[in-house]
Parts: C-alpha cells; sequence; structure tokens
C-alpha cells in the first residue's frame, strides 16, 4: 500500500466509501480513520493503493465543502 501513483479504477466510488466510513465513524480520532477504512475496503479494492494517503484526500475535500 505504498504507490503513490496508484488510482483506482473507480476513484469516485472509492472517496464515497471512505466518506461515508468517516460519517459513520463520528467523532473519532481521525488517527483512527485510516484502519477503521482499510477494515471496511478489505476485498473491495485491488491493487497496491495508500489508504491513509485517501482518507487524508478525502478529509481535506470535507473540509472545503
Amino acid at each position: 500500500m505504498n504507490d503513490k501513483n496508484w488510482k483506482p479504477e473507480d476513484e469516485e466510488s472509492l472517496k464515497e466509501l471512505i466518506r461515508a466510513t468517516i460519517k459513520s465513524a463520528g467523532s473519532t480520532d481521525p488517527a483512527q480513520l485510516p484502519s477503521k477504512v482499510r477494515e471496511r475496503i478489505k476485498g473491495r479494492v485491488s491493487g497496491d493503493v495508500d489508504i491513509d494517503a485517501y482518507v487524508k484526500k478525502v478529509l481535506a475535500e470535507e473540509r472545503k465543502r
């Protein structure tokens, strides 16, 4: 999960899944979010993805809204 250039086949679906996980986590410490997201998407994403980077990206996008 270290390839920074990796893109999922359906990036928007992955972002939606991350957003849903963040929302369901409520006031969870943001440092715990990547592990919650990893558990939720286990088996759904193929390839080498940096989940931590995607969570940070989605959190930044959510703050801008």
